[in-house]
């Protein structure tokens, strides 16, 4: 009678399954944490940068005695990578009738609207 001689070396596909499904549920954790931390820096910035508009807006009404601006552009020179700054939450322009809706976390469109 001939015996078959079987390995014990290496993983039964029982053991390979559970290894892929405890991965799986490791994966399904992470992915919403990750998004909400992202999504949390990005509204951090977002804050931060309409900080940096109010204070250009300060720095503008020095130089201007006390004028308000009438447009983001004019606060260019007052503001360094000035053409960069988008809110990173939506991805639009500022504009200085939302600059409250950005730091009460309403992100509106951008329009002003």
């Amino acid at each position: 009678m001939m015996k078959f001689l079987r390995s014990n070396k290496g993983f039964t596909l029982v053991e390979l399954l559970i290894v892929v499904v405890i991965i799986g549920i490791l994966v399904a954790i992470a992915i919403p944490v990750y998004s909400e931390i992202t999504r949390s820096a990005k509204e951090r910035a977002c804050e931060s940068n309409v900080r940096i508009i109010k204070s250009a807006i300060l720095q503008y009404q020095v130089a201007e005695n006390g004028d308000e601006p009438d447009d983001i552009e004019d606060l260019a020179p007052y503001i360094e990578d000035f053409k960069s700054l988008k809110c990173p939450v939506e991805g639009t322009d500022y504009t200085l009738d939302n600059l409250d809706d950005h730091l009460d976390g309403k992100h509106n469109s951008g329009t002003g609207e």
